[in-house]
């Protein structure tokens, strides 16, 4: 049953409500998934998780493989099967991937992991650095942060789909994060140009807390 969950750490409601302090460690949590994403202790960067590794984004888009000892307060995650590879020609952006992403996908009422491999015609990010209390709002530190647009750069967009019936407990649709083939930028995907990926998902029966 574990294979067929996405699992969760807290749900996107309380995050929001300045739910920013850590919960469950990221090796606890890693034992739910090999392939998800989230953030860490205070904000603490935006997380990417990739064959089961742990990386961080800091606030300059860097990477750094997170310490298993670290906390997460929101995370989303799990197994995904290495089927059969699909080719999809997006041609666009991210509207545009999400799009043909429904098309292959299907319109689902389940959730989706994906995995989504290309080299990015142009990929517009930003991390997060640590927050301090008295927390502020979540919109407000993200407006805060710097932005990195990268040319002509290979790595994998980690994709999850979450369909309306997750309202509250995660983002509804899709949400990406993306790592660099170098493992040295990555962060939130905020737009992108992009033309053929490499396609890996698998549909979830279903959103689980951990």
């Amino acid at each position: 049953m574990k294979s067929e969950t996405l699992f969760q750490v807290s749900t996107l409601t309380d995050f929001q409500k300045k739910g920013y302090d850590g919960q469950i460690s990221i090796e606890t949590m890693l034992a739910y998934g090999d392939t998800g994403f989230g953030t860490y202790h205070e904000l603490n960067g935006e997380m990417i998780v990739l064959d089961g590794v742990a990386y961080r984004a800091r606030g300059d888009c860097s990477v750094e493989v997170a310490n298993l000892s670290e906390t997460t307060p929101f995370a989303t995650l799990g197994f995904l099967k290495k089927d059969e590879e699909q080719f999809l020609a997006v041609n666009g952006d991210l509207r545009a991937l999400m799009k043909n992403l429904n098309i292959l996908t299907g319109i689902s009422q389940k959730p989706i992991l994906a995995r989504l491999t290309s080299v990015f015609d142009i990929i517009e990010l930003h991390g997060v650095w640590p927050q301090k209390k008295p927390y502020e709002e979540l919109d407000k530190i993200v407006s805060d942060q710097s932005i990195l647009v990268m040319e002509k750069i290979r790595g994998v967009l980690v994709g999850i789909y979450c369909p309306e019936s997750a309202q509250g407990m995660n983002v509804v649709g899709w949400h990406f994060h993306f790592l660099s083939a170098d493992k040295k930028i990555g962060g939130h995907v905020n737009d992108l140009s992009v033309g053929d990926l490499v396609v890996e998902f698998e549909i979830k029966e279903s959103l689980s807390i951990i």
